[in-house]
């Protein structure tokens, strides 16, 4: 049910194409939901049927015809509403490397250092990446609380995710070293 309030916040700060949505999302709440190109839409309509978004359609020549929502004043209150009515569940963290990791009983040494710098090389990239994205953001025209608020908690993730691999990876060698003897 999160999926539709994410997508409210988006809409709320300005009315978007589902493409601009998707990319949104993507971008900006890359480091704590993640949803699929198909569940996005699919919820832009369920939500669109209950009016708590509504639609323009623009005619196109030589593109896909686009809708671009916006959020209505019901839309506006059920998302006040959830903001402040519903109890915060506490976080959780689906990350499929950590599941990979309990496993590593059944790896070697260098499956093990290969699987932790494939994730400091890819959390390299987004945290890079989200850096960017944020000193651009801050110089552009737009900027509102929540966005600036997330970017930083994503920076903050990040960083703490590639001091993480390189601890357990610093762990892995020094353990092995040590019990190899």
């Amino acid at each position: 049910m999160s999926l539709r309030y994410a997508l409210l916040g988006i809409i709320s700060k300005k009315p978007a194409t589902g493409y601009d949505v998707v990319r949104i999302f993507k971008e900006q709440m890359v480091y704590f939901w993640n949803s699929t190109h198909s569940q996005i839409y699919t919820e832009l309509n369920r939500m669109d049927q209950e009016s708590l978004i509504d639609h323009e359609l623009v005619i196109q020549q030589n593109s896909p015809n686009k809708k671009i929502y916006s959020l209505t004043d019901q839309g506006r209150k059920e998302l006040v509403r959830w903001m402040m009515e519903q109890p915060l569940k506490p976080a959780k963290i689906k990350d499929e490397f950590l599941i990979k990791a309990a496993a590593f009983n059944v790896l070697s040494l260098p499956e093990m250092i290969q699987l932790v710098d494939e994730v400091i090389k890819r959390e390299t990239r987004v945290h890079e990446m989200t850096v960017q994205w944020k000193d651009q953001y801050m110089n552009g025209e737009e900027s509102d609380t929540g966005t600036i608020l997330t970017l930083e908690y994503g920076i903050r993730y990040s960083k703490m995710y590639l001091e993480w691999c390189e601890w357990a990876k610093a762990y892995l060698e020094q353990f092995y070293k040590e019990n190899d003897k």
